[in-house]
């Protein structure tokens, strides 16, 4: 694995653009759905004093090996689990999905309708959301989902330096 790895200025960019955005500066609790090094070094170098909560498909190595070679901080806690059987009373201030919904359908038999009534079906106050567009994402449902549970604070268009466009979206619930 590349112990030189760094978080790409494009990510970097939109994720600060998103999480700036938040009104609450009083953030204490953090979920990050569908982990990966991204997300987990981008919110364990920004959040420093949190303790920050990783969810993980059970045995997803491709997830876990490069959050644990990768991110140099260790203020995370990775639990393996299938997003449909997490259930948590806690409320959370933000959840981050980076990448997530586009891989909503790769493990565990899991629709992609459902993943999403699950997502936001979690307590928090917002999430940010990033995809690629090259993703199998169903539009019309997120637009929907976000209209029943919130309202969309900001949005971010951006191009990857592998070329890739991703949408970001930061989401009141």
């Amino acid at each position: 694995m590349e112990n030189n790895w760094k978080i790409s200025k494009s990510q970097k960019e939109a994720l600060d653009f998103l999480f700036n955005s938040i009104k609450n500066k009083k953030i204490k609790k953090i979920l990050d759905v569908g982990s990966g090094r991204t997300s987990m070094d981008y919110l364990t170098n920004k959040f420093k004093k949190l303790k920050i909560k990783g969810i993980v498909y059970p045995g997803d190595t491709r997830k876990i090996i490069p959050i644990k070679e990768c991110v140099k901080n260790k203020n995370y806690e990775l639990i393996e689990s299938d997003i449909m059987n997490f259930n948590s009373k806690e409320k959370f201030d933000i959840i981050l999905g980076h990448l997530f919904l586009g891989e909503a359908e790769k493990f565990g038999k899991n629709k992609f309708e459902k993943v999403l009534k699950k997502l936001f079906s979690i307590n928090t106050n917002y999430f940010v959301l990033v995809n690629l567009f090259g993703d199998k994402i169903d539009y019309n449902l997120l637009l929907k989902q976000i209209s029943i549970k919130g309202s969309i604070l900001k949005i971010k268009y951006g191009i990857s330096e592998s070329g890739d466009e991703f949408l970001g979206i930061l989401i009141k619930k």
